[in-house]
């Protein structure tokens, strides 16, 4: 399958950040088939290789799960991510607490930098559950790991606005006291006026908050049970397969489809396919390609 390296990993997430951030190629189920053309074709043609969609594919899988893993670690209590090493660190706690109950696979993070974070941030935040990372001292916020990393990789300095506070005009003590004090004054008759609402109002508005809702349930419900007119007295395979067609037209070559038809002929693998969503299944099916692929080359 071949050695990816931080380089080759490197040239393919760039270039994926281009497809998605500035030309938007992405589909609801994942990107779009012409972005990973284009992200094949630049990593071919910038190390002279010759790797295939489905190799390309896994890897992108293998990097989203590694980024999951170090996002959960960072965002463990007493963690952090440490930008300038891109390694996760320990503020206030130990790995050996961290690491308690957790997957051995993990320990590896000990020692382990995952230099790739910055670009999957850029892909992945939003569509994980990552929570807010913890910055070590010594470090930048993770939004500004990229940065970083541009000016570290291109000797160029980003402007930053903040050097400018220096040449603010310094305002006398008692101007200060005085306008603290308006402030105060002021806030607190604004709370005085917030606080006279009247308990019938504030009934009503509670009873209308709890019936919107019971409304929205109530709507939920009806859709989950209400019986779809679409794959009605069809086969979980031949809905799987109508949805491979619906969702992945964009994304998969003509090959890796026919290769998908094959994977739905198992009803066990079809009904998983269906009771999937979104990135999930995205995920699940190109690993099912990537096996049979391998399968058949051996």
């Amino acid at each position: 399958m071949g050695i990816w390296t931080y380089e080759l990993d490197k040239t393919w997430l760039e270039e994926l950040d281009h497809q998605v951030v500035v030309l938007g190629k992405k589909s609801n189920s994942g990107l779009k088939k012409e972005a990973w053309t284009a992200v094949l074709k630049t990593l071919n043609n910038a190390h002279n290789l010759d790797r295939t969609m489905v190799q390309l594919k896994s890897r992108y899988d293998t990097i989203k799960g590694m980024y999951g893993v170090v996002v959960k670690l960072a965002n463990s209590s007493g963690m952090g991510w440490e930008s300038s090493r891109c390694r996760v660190e320990c503020l206030s706690t130990t790995w050996d607490d961290v690491l308690a109950g957790k997957p051995k696979s993990w320990r590896t993070w000990q020692n382990r930098p995952f230099p790739q974070f910055a670009h999957c941030e850029t892909l992945f935040r939003g569509t994980m559950a990552t929570g807010r990372l913890a910055t070590a001292s010594t470090a930048p916020p993770p939004a500004q790991v990229y940065h970083n990393e541009y000016e570290h990789e291109h000797g160029e300095v980003l402007e930053n606005d903040a050097g400018n506070d220096s040449s603010t005009d310094e305002v006398p003590s008692n101007q200060v006291d005085a306008g603290r004090a308006r402030h105060s004054a002021s806030t607190e008759e604004r709370q005085k006026k917030r606080q006279r609402t009247s308990l019938a109002s504030k009934l009503s508005n509670d009873f209308r908050a709890v019936n919107d809702a019971a409304v929205k349930e109530l709507e939920l419900l009806t859709q989950v049970l209400r019986p779809s007119s679409v794959g009605i007295g069809m086969s979980p395979t031949e809905r799987a397969i109508r949805t491979v067609q619906q969702d992945f037209a964009d994304e998969l070559e003509i090959d890796d489809m026919v290769l998908a038809f094959d994977i739905m002929e198992n009803g066990t693998g079809a009904a998983m396919f269906l009771c999937m969503e979104g990135e999930n299944r995205s995920a699940w099916l190109h690993r099912q390609l990537n096996q049979l692929t391998t399968t058949t080359i051996a």
